[in-house]
């Protein structure tokens, strides 16, 4: 299970390629969160920031397949109360790490 994760890398493929090492063949992962990506702003940061649809694209390649894949509203760390509320628009699926046999 991954929650408000994948934009936390400076490469999200590199997180993706250790979720699929850890996955015993059958096995589920679980992604809920949106991709706005941390180190966007800091420019002595390199980050690769890749869209959804291009995310999309690249998860199947690297060995899941997609049982599941929605976008849901969320908020974060609120106060329920305040007049104040962000909302963030987040990426939930889930994927089956393929029995690919090398």
């Amino acid at each position: 299970m991954t929650c408000f994760f994948l934009d936390t890398a400076h490469n999200a493929l590199d997180y993706i390629e250790c979720i699929h090492a850890i996955l015993k063949p059958g096995g589920l992962w679980v992604n809920f969160g949106p991709l706005l990506y941390h180190y966007a702003d800091q420019h002595d940061q390199p980050q690769l920031e890749f869209s959804w649809e291009t995310l999309e694209k690249l998860i199947p390649k690297m060995g899941f397949e997609f049982l599941t894949k929605e976008t849901r509203e969320t908020s974060y760390t609120q106060n329920r109360t305040s007049l104040m509320q962000m909302r963030y628009m987040c990426k939930f699926f889930s994927a089956r790490k393929l029995n690919l046999k090398s």
